[in-house]
């Protein structure tokens, strides 16, 4: 089969590798579609958990082609979307309900071989079927399940008003299920004005850029204020736009070295909540719910589908957006 591997820290190869067969418990995905994510540009740098060499790839779709021996429920020719998160269920963690920090943390894409690939292997446990999807929009359904833990962590009372920095592919999601999950309006800032056009296509009810008057909009201070930039700054701003009693929710993937100044007097006088969110857990069910009955719109997402070839361009849209105007970029290695 033809699969992109990272070699080492910024070396990516197309090479043609042997096909992976479905073990025990296990089945093989002949792919459709994988998302390229921020955390494979990470990955192409040799940070994040990096084990080179490496295909990468965890916004995982495609048609199970090989049903491995003691696996149930699933059949050849089924459309899945994949949970990348491989968990011990052993550990520590796991037995408290946290798969995503599991002690023997595996993951298809960041420790194993992933998505980049016109095949690849998953615990069937792992496969979610989809019904009523193309195998483009269900690649959403890891990216998607991530916002949904997101929401889980954050908890939107009804009626909440909410401020979203970043309108990216991730801010994007993450705006329509804050709208669906309790908050009853969504501001939203961002530098690129296509994005705050589609914020707005999407249901945002306001999309500004930076440095507009941003509080005139409630003056007050919003109950959520999300990020979705990996920004530190937009981080460190953050208190500033919240209503007392607001939740500050920490989304984007800032740089491991990265320090922030703030105010615990702040905080703890103004009863904020400081949030983080990593990865999903258990809830790519959550997503493909969302996906399947519509409440979350994907296709306006997709800026670039191109072949294994292409993935060297799609990293470089990632590290760069403005390029092209792109927002998800998938990859499509059976095209």
């Amino acid at each position: 089969m033809k699969a992109a591997v990272i070699t080492q820290p910024k070396t990516l190869r197309l090479e043609n590798l042997e096909a992976p067969q479905a073990g025990f418990g296990q089945v093989r995905v002949r792919v459709g579609a994988t998302g390229v994510c921020g955390t494979d540009l990470h990955l192409f740098e040799g940070h994040f958990h990096a084990r080179l060499p490496l295909v990468p790839g965890h916004e995982i779709a495609g048609v199970i082609d090989q049903v491995g021996p003691g696996v149930e429920g699933l059949q050849e020719g089924q459309l899945v979307a994949l949970d990348p998160v491989v968990a011990c269920g052993q550990c520590w963690a796991c037995r408290r309900g946290q798969r995503q920090h599991c002690l023997h943390f595996q993951a298809l894409g960041v420790t194993q071989a992933g998505g980049f690939a016109q095949y690849v292997v998953a615990p069937a446990q792992n496969a979610y079927p989809v019904r009523g999807l193309s195998a483009a929009e269900a690649a959403f359904a890891e990216p998607l399940g991530c916002v949904a833990w997101g929401l889980l962590r954050l908890r939107p009372e009804p009626g909440s008003q909410a401020l979203l920095f970043g309108a990216g592919p991730i801010g994007l999601l993450l705006m329509q299920a804050l709208l669906i999950s309790g908050a009853s309006r969504a501001v939203v800032v961002d530098p690129v004005p296509e994005r705050r056009a589609l914020a707005l296509q999407l249901g945002a009810h306001q999309a500004l850029a930076p440095g507009e008057p941003v509080l005139d909009l409630a003056p007050h201070g919003f109950d959520i204020v999300a990020e979705a930039t990996g920004v530190p700054a937009v981080v460190e701003a953050m208190p500033r736009f919240a209503a007392v009693g607001g939740k500050l929710l920490v989304f984007g993937v800032a740089p491991e070295e990265a320090r922030i100044q703030l105010s615990p007097y702040d905080l703890f006088q103004r009863d904020l909540s400081l949030i983080g969110s990593f990865s999903l857990n258990g809830t790519l069910p959550i997503a493909l719910e969302w996906l399947e009955s519509g409440r979350v719109q994907v296709k306006p997402l997709i800026s670039h589908r191109l072949p294994l070839e292409g993935l060297h361009q799609a990293l470089a849209y990632k590290e760069h957006p403005g390029m092209a105007q792109s927002l998800k970029v998938l990859i499509e290695p059976n095209a």
